[in-house]
């Protein structure tokens, strides 16, 4: 008897002692594989809690493969799939962490593209960390319920409900014909959505030309347009002086008013006195060529020159005063 005692304690012991690092988690029990060939896949996610190894590998509810193994990296936790080389997924599969009931067991969905024409995915290729979803932990869910439950939450609802029942009339006729009220309005709403559409095409077009004006719209806000628009009061009272000033030269100017029909017929008068008729466009003649020759030839030169020719000096009366006005006009340089 003492010798099967000793043999049940020695395997007790070293059952315990292996306990201490076996983790049943990282083991895949047998039947959960995948038969036949199979290719490796690995996906990126940025949490696997509680994915345990050898979790269902899913694609439209079917089972294609299972979870081998899970590896860390600095950025990501990385599932190493075993996939059946009889389903292949383009390129673009998205794979999420899903669960058939709220309690049941976590597995891996692939999710590949509606109409996808990208090449399949090949062993050891990698479905990066943007193409997947960890989805909502178990933990997550009844955390989110406690607090809606115990964080007021429902309380709030109720008080909303009591502050609604506070600003309804007392009377329930009051209230039936509010109802009716709100009814018709909602009904006409509805009837007229055609016009909504209308204002909602009105306004997407406005926002697009508003879209479109956007320098405009910055200038109108810059300080430029600041500085300009502080000058248009200046700018204003300028033109206001302009129109004073021209009612008043129009007011000078009344008498002239009544004359303007003679003045074609002064014209016409004092054109040929003027100007004579000539072959030459450029060729001028008449009285008015004449005062424009003399203007150049006589006038003009003497302003800008002016000298005096004195060919002869002779005194009349008595003495001799010839030799005195010889001396004085050559004392000031007209004869020399």
């Amino acid at each position: 008897m003492i010798r099967p005692v000793t043999a049940v304690l020695v395997v007790l012991t070293v059952l315990a002692t292996a306990a201490c690092g076996f983790n049943p988690s990282n083991y895949v029990m047998p039947g959960t594989g995948v038969g036949g060939p199979t290719y490796r896949l690995d996906v990126e996610f940025s949490s696997l809690l509680s994915l345990p190894a050898g979790a269902d590998v899913r694609s439209n509810g079917t089972k294609v493969g299972s979870l081998h193994s899970i590896s860390l990296t600095p950025a990501c936790a990385v599932a190493h799939l075993d996939l059946t080389t009889a389903v292949r997924f383009p390129r673009g599969t998205r794979a999420e962490l899903r669960q058939t009931t709220v309690l049941g067991d976590i597995y891996l969905a692939l999710l590949p593209p509606r109409g996808g024409t990208d090449p399949p995915l090949g062993d050891g290729d990698t479905i990066p960390l943007r193409d997947t979803d960890p989805g909502p932990q178990v933990e997550d869910i009844l955390q989110r319920i406690a607090l809606f439950v115990n964080g007021g939450s429902i309380t709030r609802l109720q008080d909303a409900f009591d502050r609604l029942d506070s600003v309804l009339p007392r009377d329930p006729a009051e209230t039936r014909d509010l109802a009716a009220g709100i009814t018709a309005n909602l009904r006409d709403a509805a009837a007229d959505t055609a016009d909504i559409d209308r204002m909602l095409a009105a306004t997407d077009q406005l926002a697009q030309r508003l879209a479109g004006m956007r320098d405009r719209l910055g200038f109108m806000f810059s300080d430029t347009a600041r500085r300009r628009l502080e000058r248009v009061p200046e700018f204003m009272t300028a033109v206001l002086n302009v129109v004073i000033d021209i009612n008043t030269l129009t007011t000078g100017l009344d008498w002239l008013i009544p004359r303007l029909p003679h003045l074609n017929e002064f014209l016409d008068k004092i054109a040929p006195l003027l100007r004579e008729p000539s072959p030459s466009a450029t060729e001028s003649r008449g009285n008015g060529a004449a005062a424009m020759t003399l203007t150049q030839d006589k006038v003009i030169p003497f302003l800008l020159g002016p000298n005096v020719n004195i060919r002869q000096v002779s005194v009349a009366g008595p003495g001799d005063v010839t030799k005195d006005a010889v001396v004085l006009l050559q004392m000031i340089g007209a004869l020399r």
